[in-house]
């Protein structure tokens, strides 16, 4: 007979030799419910691949793949997970001995299509810092689309995929895949989650901690360009979104986000970028001025839209 698993763990991996046996020590710990740990080998340079064959157990699956990015590894498991709730977890991750279980069992008492954890942020020795998000409607259910428009209201948009635990079921009915690419598409990712309009519940239990990494590779100085034209797609891809037929009862909402979104860029142009014109080429060629404007709510969106003109569209018409 089948077994039926209960939840699929989805974790990619590159150059994680040093980390990913951690983790994998852990969740393999938890022997009290069926798991399956899909581990997306994304085509790592280091002993990575030696120190996974090295694991003997019947729960972990292991794919090897060239390197196609992390968002094209998740999809690559999505593909063949078997469980009936998932978790995205990354190689570098530490969690708790009983994270799974926990998990499990506050999905299913909510009985949700979703249900959202909350984080602490924490540095590498160990000193705990505030909490990822503090303005979410915890105890409560809320449809996808209800969380939208109170994410944007609050300002509060905790897209990261380890604060989730996914029906498998919703993923497969909605065809929920990851947009590939370098950076930012887990924005994307839990945009559609909520658009689909299923049943989200909100728990303030800090299960995860998010550990600062000043050596990671949002860090590093040649990556802050790909960032930003990653920030320009992901704009355009929601602005894109929003005029949909479907999601019509959210589109104000998502423009707002897009806005906001846009000032995140901004901030990483004006302080981070290197190649200055092509990021700013990339950011006209996608977004048009006029979209964002229906995002407006305040004053400071006036004011953000003015400096926004000034340092990518008006250089753009000075130089004609």
């Amino acid at each position: 007979m089948k077994m039926n698993i209960d939840i699929s763990v989805i974790i990619p991996a590159f150059n994680a030799a040093d980390s990913i046996g951690v983790l994998l020590h852990t969740l393999l710990g938890e022997t009290t419910l069926r798991t399956e740990i899909i581990v997306v080998d994304d085509g790592s340079t280091d002993e990575t691949w030696t120190v996974l064959s090295a694991i003997t157990d019947e729960r972990l699956i292991l794919i090897r793949q060239g390197n196609q990015g992390v968002y094209a590894a998740r999809n690559t498991a999505l593909a063949v997970h078997r469980g009936e709730w998932v978790v995205f977890l990354d190689a570098d991750d530490h969690v708790a001995a009983d994270f799974l279980q926990k998990r499990l069992r506050a999905a299913r008492e909510a009985q949700t299509d979703v249900v959202l954890f909350n984080a602490r942020h924490t540095d590498s020795a160990g000193h705990l810092g505030h909490s990822v998000h503090r303005r979410q409607p915890y105890g409560q259910t809320l449809t996808g689309q209800q969380w939208i428009r109170l994410c944007v209201s609050r300002r509060e948009w905790p897209h990261y995929l380890w604060l989730q635990i996914i029906r498998s079921a919703y993923i497969r009915e909605h065809g929920l895949r990851f947009q590939e690419g370098k950076s930012h598409k887990d924005i994307l990712w839990t945009i559609r989650l909520a658009a689909a309009d299923g049943r989200f519940y909100f728990s303030d239990r800090q299960d995860y901690l998010w550990v600062n990494n000043p050596t990671s590779i949002t860090h590093r100085p040649d990556y802050y360009d790909i960032r930003a034209a990653s920030y320009s797609d992901v704009i355009g891809d929601i602005l894109a979104l929003s005029i949909q037929t479907q999601y019509r009862a959210v589109r104000r909402a998502l423009v707002r986000h897009a806005l906001v979104e846009s000032r995140h860029f901004l901030g990483l142009y004006r302080r981070r970028v290197s190649d200055r014109q092509a990021v700013r080429a990339h950011f006209r060629a996608r977004i048009a001025f006029r979209h964002l404007i229906g995002g407006v709510s305040n004053l400071s969106d006036v004011f953000f839209l003015f400096k926004l003109a000034r340092n990518i569209y008006l250089p753009a018409v000075s130089s004609v």
